[in-house]
């Protein structure tokens, strides 16, 4: 196994979900939790980070729904520590991340940590407000015969275990970098912890875009939004702009939100007929260009669209995304609103035709579009290195 600070060593990711549920009144891994299962958020964090994940359960068939292989427990018994050595014994790499089907805010870059410093351990644990933290935890294969020995003795208690271990502890300094641990750690145990719970959604979906907004690991343009209150003006000034950009040699990319729905294709035509017909997705092709237009269960992320829209491109410019944490520019125009749609200090400058529409902000003018072209070349690095500079 690596050193930390050298190549993250391969590792396997277990979801328990073999909890009894007591004090929930029902299966809490299935709860509802921000429109979906409170271990599908786990699942959706966690699945990035390993090519062997999978859920470890009493209760086999409940799980089966979620695309991931469904590990049964070992023993008997209900008990956490059998799912961790369920989890272990199932695990294709030499070490496994644990984690308890009711932390649906789990941080994929404190699992990472954990694993880099993993060797020379049998557990890598965190340690919290309210203690250390087992059923959030790296284990290593060679611990399986220690937990086999305590199951069979009839001690199921983690605490003993760890006692047990060569552990790493990584306290809460160390963590604070990359994470909340009040977050992180929080359980959803009872239905008043659920609705707690649900409060966070929104914080933790801004931290996940944040995080996916503004990873360069994966190649993608710089992404910038363009927002403010409707009929501020915002497409007309790209108009304006796209083109100061193009004769500078950037190529753009453009997303626009629309709350009220849309379609791209008129009644009757050949390509409505069929999505009419039940098509999720219609693509039509000419020589000169290319549309798809699919039907989609809920609305993409802004992270999500940036990814489609990546390819090929130096910059990608959204029309929308007020509340997204992304970079914001916003445009806003007297006649509409003397006020800003988005705090200025989430902002990265305002255009408008007030010159004190913000303080702490660059405010400049509604036809300054040269200057905002200079500003997205200079924050975006975006000179004489960018692609088609380059190709030419």
């Amino acid at each position: 196994m690596s050193r930390p600070g050298g190549p993250q060593p391969p590792f396997s990711i277990a979801i328990l979900a073999g909890g009894e549920s007591a004090r929930m009144g029902g299966n809490k891994a299935l709860k509802m939790l921000g429109g979906k299962p409170v271990i599908s958020h786990l699942i959706d964090s966690l699945t990035p980070l390993a090519r062997d994940i999978f859920i470890v359960a009493g209760d086999v068939a409940a799980y089966e729904s979620f695309g991931l292989p469904v590990c049964a427990d070992h023993y008997d018994q209900k008990a956490s520590l059998v799912g961790i050595y369920s989890a272990l014994a199932a695990s294709r790499n030499e070490i496994c991340f644990t984690v308890a089907c009711d932390m649906p805010f789990i941080e994929p870059s404190l699992v990472s940590m954990l694993a880099n410093l993993a060797a020379g351990y049998q557990a890598v644990v965190p340690v919290s407000q309210r203690g250390r933290e087992p059923l959030h935890a790296i284990y290593s294969r060679d611990s399986l015969g220690r937990m086999r020995e305590q199951i069979e003795a009839g001690d199921f208690a983690l605490h003993n275990l760890l006692d047990s271990l060569k552990a790493r502890y990584v306290d809460m300094v160390e963590m604070a970098p990359l994470c909340d641990p009040n977050m992180v750690f929080m359980n959803v145990n009872t239905i008043v912890e659920l609705e707690e719970a649900s409060l966070l959604v929104p914080r933790m979906r801004r931290r996940r875009e944040e995080v996916l907004l503004t990873d360069r690991s994966q190649g993608r343009p710089p992404l910038v939004c363009f927002v403010g209150k409707s009929d501020s003006g915002k497409t007309g000034f790209l108009e304006k702009l796209i083109p100061e950009l193009a004769r500078r040699g950037v190529e753009v990319a453009c997303i626009k939100h629309d709350t009220h729905g849309f379609t791209m294709d008129r009644e009757g035509s050949d390509t409505w007929r069929l999505a009419q017909a039940g098509a999720r997705r219609v693509v039509i092709s000419s020589p000169e260009s290319m549309a798809s237009l699919e039907e989609v269960e809920s609305e993409k992320s802004l992270a999500e669209l940036h990814a489609v829209a990546s390819a090929g491109v130096d910059l990608v410019i959204a029309e929308g995304f007020k509340e997204s944490a992304a970079d914001r520019i916003e445009i806003s125009r007297s006649r509409r609103s003397t006020s800003l749609a988005c705090p200025e200090q989430e902002l990265v400058a305002v255009i408008s035709d007030r010159l004190d529409a913000a303080r702490t902000v660059p405010v400049f003018s509604l036809e300054d579009v040269p200057a905002i072209a200079n500003l997205i070349m200079i924050r975006y690095g975006l000179g004489s290195g960018n692609r088609k500079a380059a190709v030419d």
